[in-house]
């Protein structure tokens, strides 16, 4: 049980092998997303629960989970409940279509599937982690439109191609780009993920990148112990 106890400065996650474990992607989304005016927010597919916990930290939000995975709700309940924000964080186990609260978000953040074709993993809950097979795109943007707040934002953590289609769907629903972080894996190779952040309302377009390694495995960069300082045990 201790190695699957994942520590951060300020609060700690039990993972299990039933739950898609905390990796780059999640950590990277819950340091980078702005929550500055934002008085509630949705994390859809929480998992662990670790990107909500990030956000808690960062914002005085509140802040609702939601996963279809029994699993991963009940994980997410317990990560929760033996934190510092556990009365500014609900849990649901739902989908984000059958999802019908009576608040709207200001911020609707998401590591989501995004294996939209090849082998489906055996197992139920690492399929429904893995693959867009409980939450295609489409859904996923109308239903975060449908929850939106008028001055509500949407951010998301996809690989390069997937977010470029992401953004397209977006505008086609109306939506604005307001940012993208492009994230390189080590310096001098391509990118590998982009944070896409789009919203209701117009804004100045803002692109930025971020390396994690240097050249050589565990040599990160300054630009992204910066990023992920306020979490990370070792920055």
């Amino acid at each position: 049980m201790k190695n699957n106890l994942f520590r951060f400065k300020k609060f700690e996650v039990l993972q299990s092998n039933d739950v898609f474990k905390i990796g780059t992607d999640a950590v990277l989304l819950g340091a980078a997303t702005n929550c500055e005016n934002v008085d509630t927010i949705l994390d859809v597919g929480c998992g662990t629960g670790v990107i909500a916990l990030m956000l808690a930290q960062k914002s005085r939000a509140m802040i609702y989970a939601i996963d279809i995975n029994p699993a991963a709700y009940e994980l997410t309940k317990q990560n929760v409940a033996n934190s510092a924000f556990a009365n500014r964080i609900k849990i649901f186990e739902s989908s984000l279509q059958d999802f019908s609260p009576e608040i709207k978000f200001d911020l609707i953040v998401s590591n989501p599937p995004y294996f939209s074709s090849g082998i489906i993993a055996p197992d139920k809950n690492r399929a429904l982690a893995r693959h867009d097979i409980g939450l295609c795109p489409d859904d996923f943007v109308i239903n975060s439109i449908r929850l939106l707040s008028d001055n509500g934002r949407i951010a998301v953590i996809l690989p390069e191609k997937q977010s470029e289609e992401f953004t397209i769907r977006c505008l086609n629903a109306g939506l604005n780009l307001r940012s993208k972080l492009i994230i390189y894996p080590k310096e001098g190779m391509d990118p590998v993920r982009t944070i896409t952040e789009m919203s209701r309302y117009e804004s100045d377009v803002v692109i930025k990148s971020v390396t994690i390694e240097r050249n050589k495995r565990h040599e990160y960069t300054e630009d992204y112990r910066k990023l992920t300082a306020d979490y990370y045990l070792k920055f």
